[in-house]
């Protein structure tokens, strides 16, 4: 991963060089979007009953670079950032658990790797779409302890992201939102049971980043 980001930074540096782009820090605050919800469970024939439920997620944080270009009437921004969240279920009967409807985090650290291009409007608001990958981290799962629990994140995930910015000099206020394409339970299972939930951990944020 430092590796990594050396690289993004490298290639952030040259753009900024090259071809008129302005590189800088970027940090943002948000929130998981998606409100609490009971998940469809189709338990394989080895498996005893049991309740999950999706009963929200944390603040979301993340900071990295961002590169800028204005481009008159329109604009493109890039950005790598390490983002970090995580999601909490609650979970009941399973496997005769001692505990009382306990409640399971799964923390979550990722590169998320933004794309935009949009348009410059009146008062130096900029509004803007494009694709968004995110790149696993690390990730800590206290399922870990459960058995049968099989973590099944992929190793790169992708979604789509709606920005709407205000500039003023060398500063962005950004304000996103992010659509995950992958549903919050592809992230794990038990065994081979069936456990269905299309809803993602889709992520309001808002951002200030300095573009030099």
């Amino acid at each position: 991963m430092k590796h990594t980001l050396t690289l993004i930074a490298i290639v952030l540096s040259s753009l900024s060089l090259s071809a008129q782009w302005k590189v800088g820090p970027k940090a943002s605050f948000g929130t998981i979007a998606q409100g609490t919800e009971a998940f469809r469970v189709l338990p394989s024939p080895e498996s005893s009953l049991y309740d999950l439920e999706f009963v929200g997620g944390s603040s979301v944080y993340s900071a990295g670079l961002m590169a800028y270009r204005d481009l008159g009437p329109f604009f493109l921004q890039t950005e790598a950032l390490i983002t970090s969240y995580s999601l909490d279920f609650r979970l009941d009967n399973f496997k005769n658990l001692d505990l009382s409807s306990p409640v399971f985090t799964e923390e979550y650290f990722i590169l998320e790797i933004p794309f935009v291009a949009g348009i410059n409007i009146k008062y130096r608001i900029k509004v803007g779409v494009g694709p968004v990958v995110e790149i696993l981290a690390d990730k800590n799962s206290q399922f870990n302890t459960q058995d049968n629990y099989i973590d099944t994140t992929a190793p790169i995930e992708y979604g789509f992201q709606a920005l709407v910015g205000f500039t003023t000099g060398v500063f962005h206020i950004d304000l996103k939102y992010v659509n995950k394409f992958s549903g919050i339970s592809d992230s794990f299972n038990f065994g081979t049971d069936d456990i269905k939930l299309n809803n993602s951990a889709n992520r309001l944020s808002l951002s200030v980043g300095i573009a030099f």
